[in-house]
């Protein structure tokens, strides 16, 4: 029987031996897990996981697929503007596999063979195997679809290793107290988990950027020791080149660290020549292929510069005949000054409700005792800095939800919580309060104001199993169905057409005699089988969204207040949820069909 002594060793041990550190990590990894079941298997029904619910996160999803099949990077979403680039280098829409030239490519390319692997994995592995034989495609009974469960687990698997590779780091630039708290507010961010459920590309960001992060800290530290620090400063480019085939303005960090070490290594021209090499190296394949494809180094991503200029990026990318005038250096400065505005109004939310990030530039102000650690943080404003332009040049564009696909701030949240809960903890170090209760009561207190953004995800979540509105994918998923392989659907959604009905669907022009144009010549290579509108473009105010927004023309099919006698799809038919969805046909192609 164990003895009081050895008892009391075995929790010293446990506490602040040499136990402590394996302790803290193995909580710390039962509380991921614990985590990773909630949020994407969600075996007690709490409705935390609907599916994938951005734009862009189905869009590239559809691309990975479609990877996944053999068929290259192709898409089944037509944008009108894309229209005219394959038009002015081909003189035609590819009929079969059309090229995309708008997303990056290296988080479908990431995203492929876990698409693949689930498609020939045995049933009896999957805890959520699909009804269908066909595990890419949805039935009616089937409410989230499996490639949405794969992507989202793939994203919380690069947030995890986010957190490892930032732990790494900050224990270099601080120690293990401030790693280990790091870690805690990385995992109670509820931004970090609503990214990994979104299946946008941040999480494989944030896990390329925070290994940047660590080779740079690596080669600041191979210098201080009078070595040449160029293989970790090829690893820098290399991180921040694959962050740029994931995300086109990861350019922009890459310069504010480009900025950096031109300054901070000597001598300077190894250091620009090795940098912007290997960057170069890393992304030049992408951009030639973009060139030859449609004569655009970077496809049609870059006329995203234009949104608020020239209207929104909605309204851009579904216009046929783009006109520039009126674009010129002074609504450019007008626009940035006001992106720029917004994001230093919005710091807190932007750093995901972590109250201590944004204290990171009130610790520009401390002396630090580590040299390291003191020249760190320049490197780190460098880089933001630059984001912050970045984001103002091309907008945040959250596609009417709460997550922006151009978000670059989630990238520096756990570094900038890094400094600022050292500044912190500095501070109350200061005030040599020692009991024990009330150090406690702080620590509960730093972290609970942190978390209470995901407290309030966890406790508000609506049962609802669908990302509704706008999304009801197993409705989607029956114009399947409906419509041939080689047959196009017109929709305010084609992503999710694209991605759940496994069919290409072209954006909804900006004019009906646009669309008219498409359908009467087949102008995109294909039949166009219908018209599917849904909340995209329904649920708005009347008069400013609807009658003179995006989609004015359409106005009348969205309002079910059109005469279709001379229309060529005469053939209407509600669809759930609450009839709020309707689609327009040139025949009844669901009356024995509907499950």
């Amino acid at each position: 029987m164990a003895t009081d002594r050895q008892v009391q060793e075995l929790v010293h041990r446990m506490e602040e031996g040499r136990w402590a550190k394996w302790v803290q990590l193995g909580a710390l990894l039962a509380v991921m897990m614990a985590m990773f079941g909630a949020f994407i298997l969600d075996p007690w029904y709490w409705g935390l996981y609907k599916g994938l619910n951005h734009p862009k996160s189905m869009e590239q999803a559809q691309i990975a697929r479609e990877l996944a099949r053999g068929h290259g990077f192709s898409t089944k979403m037509i944008r009108p503007l894309a229209f005219i680039h394959f038009k002015a280098k081909n003189g035609f829409v590819p009929a079969d596999k059309v090229p995309d030239i708008y997303q990056a490519p290296l988080w479908p390319i990431v995203i492929a063979p876990f698409l693949k692997l689930v498609h020939v994995w045995p049933d009896s592995l999957i805890p959520y195997r699909p009804i269908a034989k066909d595990r890419w495609q949805m039935t009616t009974r089937d409410y989230i679809y499996v490639g949405d469960r794969t992507i989202s687990a793939l994203a919380v698997a690069f947030f995890y290793l986010n957190v490892l590779v930032s732990y790494l780091t900050v224990r270099r630039l601080f120690d293990h107290h401030i790693g280990i708290w790091t870690v805690a507010l990385m995992l109670g961010c509820n931004l970090f988990w609503q990214f990994s459920l979104s299946g946008l590309p941040q999480m494989l960001m944030a896990f390329l950027f925070s290994s940047a992060l660590y080779a740079l800290v690596r080669a600041m530290e191979v210098r201080e020791n009078g070595w040449r620090p160029f293989g970790w400063l090829g690893c820098v480019a290399l991180f921040l080149g694959a962050l740029t085939l994931t995300h086109g303005l990861g350019a922009w960090v890459f310069a504010g660290a480009f900025f950096f070490c031109v300054i901070y290594f000597v001598p300077r021209w190894k250091t620009a020549l090795l940098m912007l090499g290997i960057f170069l190296l890393v992304y030049s394949p992408w951009v030639y292929r973009n060139y030859r494809v449609c004569d655009s180094p970077f496809g049609i991503s870059a006329y995203g510069a234009l949104e608020q200029i020239k209207g929104s990026e909605n309204a851009i990318m579904r216009s046929q005949d783009l006109d520039l005038s009126g674009v010129s250096p002074g609504s450019f400065r007008r626009k940035i000054q006001g992106q720029i505005a917004f994001q230093m109004s919005n710091l807190i939310p932007s750093f995901g409700g972590i109250v201590v990030a944004p204290v990171f530039f009130l610790g520009l102000l401390y002396l630090f005792k580590s040299p390291l650690t003191r020249t760190f943080r320049w490197a780190l404003l460098s880089m933001w800095l630059s984001s912050v332009v970045g984001m103002g040049v091309f907008a945040m564009g959250d596609e009417g939800t709460s997550l922006a696909s151009n978000d670059l701030n989630v990238l520096f949240i756990p570094a900038f919580a890094a400094f600022g809960i050292a500044f912190i903890l500095v501070l109350w170090a200061r005030l040599e309060i020692n009991v024990g209760i009330v150090k406690c009561g702080f620590y509960a207190l730093i972290f609970g104001l942190c978390s209470l953004p995901l407290l309030n995800h966890l406790n508000t979540s609506s049962k609802s199993p669908v990302q509704w509105p706008p999304y009801v994918p197993p409705y989607i998923a029956i114009m399947r169905d409906w419509t041939q392989p080689d047959e196009i659907i017109a929709s305010d959604m084609p992503w999710a057409v694209a991605w759940y009905a496994d069919r290409k669907s072209l954006w909804l022009p900006l004019t009906i005699q646009s669309f008219l144009d498409y359908n009467d010549y087949e102008r995109i290579g294909a039949r166009i089988a219908g018209i599917y509108l849904t909340p995209v473009s329904g649920n708005k105010g009347l008069v400013n969204d609807i009658v003179k927004g995006d989609y004015k023309e359409w106005a009348p099919f969205i309002l079910r207040n059109v005469n279709i006698k001379d229309f060529p799809f005469k053939f209407v038919t509600a669809m759930p949820l609450d009839n709020q969805c309707i689609f327009y046909s040139d025949r009844d192609r669901w009356t024995d069909r509907m499950d």
